[in-house]
C-alpha cells in the first residue's frame, strides 16, 4: 500500500524511443517525396507512392501523443493531486533547456545558409520556395516560437519547426490548463473536451494554423499514461488513483461530435489534415495504452519487442536532431540534383538512396555536436547503453524520477 505523497517510481519504456525513431524516419521520407524535382513532381508524377509515403506527415501527431505520455509519467509517480514534481517553473525551465538550444542552433544555421548559399536564397521552382523569403519578421517569430500564429511565417526557413512551436506552447497549457481540468473533472472528460474543442477550432480556417487539436492529442497521451500507471498500481496492489473511466454514452457523444464536425466541413477537409491527424493520434494513444498496460504486468508483446529493437531505439535518441535538420538539407540536395534533369522516378531514387543517407548522417553529426549536450538523464543513460551495445529492458523503473523527461518533441 502506498501512502499519499509517496513516490512509486516512474516507468520507462524503451519501445517509446523506437516508435519515435520510426516516426521521424517516416517524416524524412515524406519530405524527400515532397522535395523531389520541381514543385508538385512527387504527388503528380509519382502518385503510386502517395498511399504509402504520403502519410508520413502523421509522424507529427505521433510525436505530440508521445510527448503527453512521457511528460505525464512523472506526474503520476506521486499520489498528490496531479502536481508536477519540481514545480511548474522548474518544469518549464527543464523543457526550455532540452528543446530550445538545439532549436536555436538549427534556426541560426539555416538562416545563415539561406543568406550565403545562392541556390537556397532564391526561388527555383521547387518545394523549397515555400520556405522563402526570409526576413526579420520570419526570423524573430521563429526565435520566440510564435511563428505558428502567423500564416505568412509558419512554414518558412525550416518547415518542421512549426510543430516545435506548437509543442512549446502546450508545455504552458499542461500545468496551467490541462492538469487543473484533470483534477476537476478527470482525465476522460478533459481529454474528450479538449479534442472536441480542438477539432471544432481546427475546422475553422482562422484557427487552423495553431493546430488546436494537438492540445487534445497531447491529453490523449496523458490519459494513456494514466491508464498505464493505473494498471501497474493494480498489479502491485497499490492504492491507485481513480481514472474516472467513461461510460458508453460519453464515448458515443465524443465520436458523434467528431463525425458531425467532419461531415459539416467536408469541403474544408479536402485541404486540411486535422481529421487524419486526430484519428492517428487517438489510435497511437490506444496503442500506447495497450503496450503499456501489458508491459507493466510482464506481458511482452511482439510489437514492444519490435519497437524496442536497438537500431530503432537509437534512431529515437537522435530523432529530435533528425526532425530539426533534415528538411532544409533535403531541399538543398534536390536543388543540387536538378541540373542533372533526371526523370521523376530517378530523381526520387537519387533522393532516397543518395541524399537521405547523407542527410541522416549530418543529422547524427548535429546530435553529436549540439543536441547531446542538452540530453536529460534518461537519454544520457540510453545513449551510454547504446554505445556499449547493451540492450534495454522492455520496461523499467526509475526509482528516483528524472524530471527532465523526453518529450515527443525529442523526435
Amino acid at each position: 500500500m502506498t501512502a499519499p505523497g509517496q513516490a512509486t517510481g516512474r516507468l520507462e519504456f524503451p519501445y517509446l524511443d523506437g516508435l519515435r525513431g520510426l516516426s521521424a524516419l517516416a517524416v524524412v521520407f515524406y519530405h524527400a517525396y515532397l522535395f523531389t524535382g520541381t514543385t508538385g513532381t512527387g504527388p503528380t508524377e509519382l502518385p503510386w507512392l502517395r498511399p504509402v509515403i504520403g502519410w508520413g506527415y502523421l509522424g507529427v501527431p505521433v510525436f505530440i501523443v508521445l510527448s503527453g505520455y512521457v511528460l505525464m509519467l512523472p506526474v503520476l509517480t506521486r499520489f498528490d493531486g496531479y502536481r508536477i514534481p519540481g514545480g511548474i517553473w522548474g518544469f518549464i525551465k527543464r523543457r526550455a533547456r532540452r528543446i530550445i538550444p538545439p532549436y536555436w542552433v538549427a534556426l541560426v544555421l539555416f538562416a545563415v545558409l539561406i543568406l550565403v548559399v545562392p541556390v537556397l536564397g532564391q526561388p527555383g521552382g521547387t518545394q523549397w520556395d515555400t520556405k522563402l523569403p526570409m526576413g526579420w519578421g520570419t526570423f524573430l517569430t521563429h526565435v520566440f516560437l510564435v511563428h505558428d500564429f502567423f500564416p505568412q511565417y509558419i512554414g518558412k526557413i525550416d518547415g518542421p519547426m512549426w510543430s516545435v512551436a506548437v509543442e512549446w506552447q502546450i508545455y504552458f497549457l499542461m500545468p496551467f490548463l490541462i492538469l487543473p481540468l484533470w483534477r476537476l473533472v478527470g482525465g476522460w472528460a478533459t481529454t474528450s473536451g479538449l479534442l472536441l474543442i480542438g477539432v471544432w477550432m481546427g475546422s475553422e480556417s482562422r484557427y487552423s494554423w495553431v493546430h488546436p487539436w494537438f492540445v487534445g492529442l497531447f491529453a490523449v497521451g496523458m490519459l494513456a499514461a494514466e491508464l498505464t500507471v493505473a494498471a501497474r498500481d493494480r498489479q502491485d496492489g497499490l492504492r491507485g488513483r481513480s481514472t474516472r473511466g467513461p461510460s458508453g454514452w460519453f464515448v458515443l457523444v465524443l465520436l458523434a461530435g467528431v463525425l458531425v464536425l467532419f461531415f459539416t466541413h467536408r469541403d474544408y477537409y479536402q485541404h486540411q489534415t486535422w481529421p487524419s491527424e486526430v484519428v492517428a493520434g487517438v489510435f497511437v494513444g490506444v496503442l500506447l495504452t495497450w503496450l503499456g498496460t501489458r508491459a507493466v504486468v510482464g506481458r511482452h508483446t511482439w510489437l514492444a519487442r519490435f519497437l524496442g529493437w536497438r537500431p530503432f531505439v537509437l534512431a529515437g535518441l537522435v530523432s529530435y536532431s533528425v526532425y530539426l535538420v533534415h528538411s532544409p538539407l533535403l531541399g538543398l540536395g534536390n536543388l543540387l540534383l536538378l541540373p542533372l534533369d533526371l526523370y521523376p522516378k530517378w530523381q526520387f531514387l537519387a533522393m532516397v538512396l543518395g541524399v537521405v543517407p547523407v542527410v541522416l548522417a549530418l543529422c547524427v553529426l548535429f546530435w553529436w555536436l549540439v543536441e547531446r549536450r542538452f540530453l536529460n538523464r534518461r537519454q544520457q543513460h540510453a545513449a551510454a547503453a547504446g554505445r556499449r551495445g547493451r540492450p534495454e529492458p522492455e520496461v523499467g523503473v526509475m526509482t528516483e524520477p528524472d524530471q527532465s523527461v523526453s518529450p515527443g518533441g525529442n523526435r
